[in-house]
């Protein structure tokens, strides 16, 4: 359980970032928009580097994150779980802010 939830985290982060660089690295123009809201508008603008730092940071912290929840596992099957699912929930809500960014630049 612990490896599948893993895995699955990790798909989400690495699947979020290939598809946000592979539709968003030909705009070159102009500032990626990183953040937009209702009331105050843009709020947030970046480039491809932003982008590759998000990705390579939420990847770290998934690997990291299955590495405790490995070893929580083999002593506390509570908490091994519990840190393997919060690394989901990490990795969905890292690959919707890489699809919010998508839909926001093109």
């Amino acid at each position: 359980m612990v490896s599948i939830a893993y895995g699955a985290a990790l798909g989400f982060v690495v699947g979020g970032f290939v598809w946000a660089y592979v539709v968003l690295r030909g705009i070159t123009a102009t500032p990626l928009i990183l953040h937009f809201n209702d009331t105050d508008g843009i709020t947030s603008v970046g480039g491809m580097g932003t982008l590759a730092f998000m990705g390579v940071f939420g990847v770290v912290m998934v690997l990291m994150n299955g590495a405790l929840a490995l070893a929580l596992d083999a002593r506390d099957r509570f908490f091994g779980k519990f840190l393997a699912a919060m690394s989901l929930v990490f990795g969905v809500l890292l690959f919707a802010a890489f699809a919010a960014i998508i839909n926001a630049n093109v």
